[in-house]
C-alpha cells in the first residue's frame, strides 16, 4: 500500500511540475477522448482509399511517465498510434476532432512509409541537427503526398497552431518552421523562418531525400546566432499528429577504436537494419550497393537492392538488405544415394545433353586453305579459266562445329514451406529440391556447361539471406555436394531481391546465352508485406530487368494454384507448373535441353 501511495505521489508531483504548455493538452477536453479501438477500422479504410494498400496499424502501449509514449511512431513498417486522442481547440476557437487527428497522424506516417525510403545515420548529427533534419523530412513527405492528394494539406495545416508570438524555445521555432513549410498563407517575418522557406521552395526534386539533410544542416547551423539552447527532452512540437521520426534514423553501433576513423555519411548508409558498422567505402555495381571492407567479412557480404513500389510507381533504391550466408555442410552420402537411386535417368539425360552439346556444323567458305574443296567455287573458277578471266583462288572451305555457349543458374526457394511433405508422399519439398540439384548438377557437369546453384529465404526487407551452394567457376566436387546435402528451409520468400542478386552473378558471365531457372513452391511473400500484389509486381519488375540484360528467366512451380499468378510474373511461355512431383527431376533436365538447344 505504501509503495502504491509513493508511486501516485510521484506521478502527481511530476504532473504538477509540468509547464503550462505541457499540461494544457492534458487539461483541454480531457474528458472528451476518442479511443483507438473506435476508429481503427475507419483508419484502415481511409489509408486503403488513399494508397491502395493495407498498412499494418497497431496501438501504442501508453506509459504515463513517458510523454513520448503519446506520440505516433513507425517501427518495422508498422504504424503505431496512441491509445486515445482528445479534440483540439485552436486559439481562434476552431475545433479539430480527435478523429481528424487520427486521420492526420495515420496519413503522415503512411507518407513516411511511401516516401522516406532512405535512412540517415544518427551518429552523423547532434540532437539539434537531427531535429531540424527530421522537420524538413516531414515537410518533404507531406509535400509529395499533397501533390497526389491536395485535401491532405487542409487536414494537416489546421493542426499547426504556432505563431510568431512563440519565440521562447528552439521547439517554438521548429513549430513555426513546420507551419511555414506546409502553409504558404502563414505569415512569419523571422529571418530564420524565411531562410527555411526559401531553401525548401528552391528544391527542384522533392523525391531526392538528400535535400532534408542539406537544408536541415544549413538551418541548424544558421540557428546558432539566436543563442537559444535546444533541450531534446523538454522541447515538444505543437502538431501532435506527427510521429517521433525514429523511422528515418538508424543507430550504428561502433567499437571504441572505430569511432575516430569512421568514414560513413548519410548518403551511403541506406536500408541498414541491425549491423555492426566499420569503416567502409560504398561501391555502386550493377544495380546494387555493397559495402566492402578488408577487416569485416560481414560488410563485404551485404548488398542493398531496389524494390518496385507499384503504389507510388517508384523504384525505391537500396530498400532491401540482402546478406550472403555460408551454407552449412551436410552428409555426402545423401548425394551418393540420390545418384544411385536415379542412375538410369541420369544416364539417359547425359546422353541427351551430349547429343545437343553441338548445335550443328557451320561451313566457312572462300578460303585459300581449308579442309575440303568447295565444289561450287571450283566450278566457277574453271569457267573463269575457260573464258580467259583470272579465277578466284579461294576455292577451299572449312567446317566448324558450333559450340554450346550457355550459363545457367538454378535459384532455389528455401522458405519454411519447403520443409512440409509433398501431398501424398513421404518426402518434403526440400528433399525433392535436393534431388533435382544433384541430378541436374551431375548431368550438366558431364557436358561442361558453366552452372551455379544458389538459394534464398527472407524475413522482412531487412533480412534477405542468400546461399551459394555452387558457383560458376567452382568445380563440382565434394564441397558443393556437401553444401547441397546441408540445405534447410526457413522464413519467407522475398523473390524479387533474390532474382536481382542472381541476375548480378549471371551478368558477370561471358556466355552468349544466360538462363535463370527458379524452383519454388509458392508465390512471393514476406512478414512485412500484407498485400500479395506488392511483391508479385516487384518480382515481375525484377524478371523484366533481367530480361533486358539478356537473361531468360524460367520458373518451375510446385504450387498447384500457381496458374493464378505465375504467368503474370514470368510470362506465358516462361513457367512450368509441375503436377506430378515425382517426375520433376526428369522434367527439369528435359526443359534445360529444350531451352538451350
Amino acid at each position: 500500500m505504501k509503495s502504491t501511495l509513493k508511486r501516485v505521489k510521484r506521478k502527481l508531483q511530476d504532473y504538477l511540475s509540468r509547464s503550462n504548455k505541457a499540461a494544457l493538452p492534458v487539461l483541454t477536453n480531457a474528458g472528451n477522448r476518442t479511443q483507438f479501438s473506435d476508429v481503427q477500422r475507419r483508419i484502415n479504410i481511409y489509408l486503403r482509399a488513399l494508397w491502395d494498400y493495407d498498412f499494418p496499424i497497431s496501438q501504442t502501449k501508453t506509459d504515463f511517465e513517458n510523454i513520448n509514449s503519446h506520440k505516433p511512431f513507425i517501427e518495422n513498417d508498422f504504424i503505431h498510434l496512441p491509445r486515445s486522442y482528445c479534440d483540439l481547440i485552436r486559439d481562434d476557437q476552431t475545433r479539430v476532432s480527435a478523429q481528424e487527428v487520427y486521420r492526420a497522424a495515420s496519413a503522415h506516417a503512411a507518407a513516411h512509409l511511401i516516401y522516406s525510403k532512405h535512412c540517415f545515420v544518427a551518429e552523423s548529427a547532434n540532437k539539434w541537427e537531427r531535429a531540424v533534419i527530421s522537420m524538413i523530412e516531414d515537410a518533404r513527405v507531406e509535400a509529395l503526398s499533397i501533390r497526389r492528394f491536395p485535401g491532405l494539406k487542409y487536414l494537416w495545416a489546421k493542426q499547426h497552431t504556432a505563431t510568431s508570438a512563440h519565440n521562447l524555445s528552439a521547439s517554438d521555432y521548429l513549430c513555426r518552421l513546420a507551419r511555414a513549410l506546409l502553409d504558404e498563407t502563414y505569415l512569419d517575418e523571422d529571418g530564420w523562418i524565411k531562410q527555411g522557406r526559401e531553401l525548401f521552395k528552391a528544391v527542384n526534386d522533392l523525391d531526392d531525400h538528400r535535400i532534408s539533410w542539406d537544408i536541415g544542416m544549413t538551418l541548424a547551423h544558421a540557428f546558432q546566432h539566436k543563442k537559444i539552447k535546444f533541450n531534446a527532452r523538454l522541447d515538444r512540437l505543437s502538431a501532435t499528429y506527427r510521429d517521433d521520426n525514429r523511422y528515418i534514423w538508424r543507430v550504428i553501433k561502433l567499437q571504441k577504436d572505430e569511432k575516430a576513423a569512421t568514414a560513413f555519411n548519410y548518403k551511403s548508409i541506406v536500408g541498414i537494419s541491425e549491423v555492426t558498422v566499420v569503416e567502409v567505402d560504398a561501391v555502386q555495381t550493377g544495380g546494387r550497393i555493397s559495402y566492402e571492407s578488408d577487416s569485416s567479412a560481414l560488410a563485404s557480404e551485404t548488398y542493398y537492392y531496389s524494390e518496385w513500389d507499384y503504389r507510388s510507381q517508384i523504384d525505391t533504391q537500396a530498400w532491401v538488405t540482402l546478406r550472403e550466408k555460408t551454407p552449412k555442410s551436410g552428409d555426402l552420402q545423401l548425394v551418393e544415394k540420390i545418384i544411385a537411386k536415379n542412375n538410369h535417368l541420369l544416364s539417359r539425360m547425359k546422353n541427351l545433353l551430349h547429343a545437343i552439346r553441338y548445335e550443328g556444323v557451320r561451313r566457312i567458305r572462300k578460303l585459300e586453305e581449308g579442309d575440303e574443296i568447295d565444289i561450287n567455287a571450283a566450278i566457277r573458277a574453271q569457267i573463269d579459266i575457260n573464258l580467259g578471266v583470272p579465277p578466284d583462288s579461294r576455292i577451299m572451305m572449312r567446317s566448324v562445329r558450333k559450340s554450346h555457349d550457355i550459363s545457367v543458374l538454378v535459384l532455389l526457394d528455401l522458405s519454411r514451406s519447403t520443409m512440409k511433405k509433398v501431398q501424398g508422399q513421404e518426402y518434403t519439398v526440400l528433399q525433392l529440391s535436393q534431388e533435382v540439384c544433384v541430378l541436374f548438377a551431375d548431368a550438366i557437369d558431364s557436358v561442361g556447361d558453366p552452372f551455379a546453384i544458389h538459394g534464398f529465404c527472407s524475413e522482412t526487407r531487412h533480412r534477405v539471406e542468400y546461399y551459394r551452394f555452387k558457383d560458376f567457376d567452382q568445380p563440382y566436387d565434394d564441397i558443393p555436394k556437401t553444401k547441397i546435402a546441408g540445405m534447410s528451409g526457413q522464413r519467407n520468400t522475398r523473390m524479387g531481391a533474390a532474382i536481382r542478386h542472381a541476375t548480378y552473378y549471371l551478368n558477370a558471365q561471358k556466355s552468349s546465352k544466360k538462363l535463370l531457372m527458379l524452383i519454388t513452391d509458392g508465390e512471393p511473400s514476406d512478414d512485412d508485406v500484407n498485400e500479395r500484389k506488392y511483391l508479385r509486381v516487384d518480382t515481375t519488375k525484377a524478371v523484366k530487368d533481367a530480361r533486358r540484360s539478356g537473361i531468360n528467366t524460367y520458373c518451375i512451380s510446385l504450387d498447384p494454384a500457381a496458374d493464378q499468378y505465375v504467368s503474370k510474373i514470368f510470362g506465358a511461355r516462361n513457367y512450368l507448373v509441375v503436377d506430378h512431383i515425382k517426375s520433376l527431376p526428369e522434367k527439369i533436365l528435359l526443359l534445360y535441353a529444350s531451352l538451350t538447344h
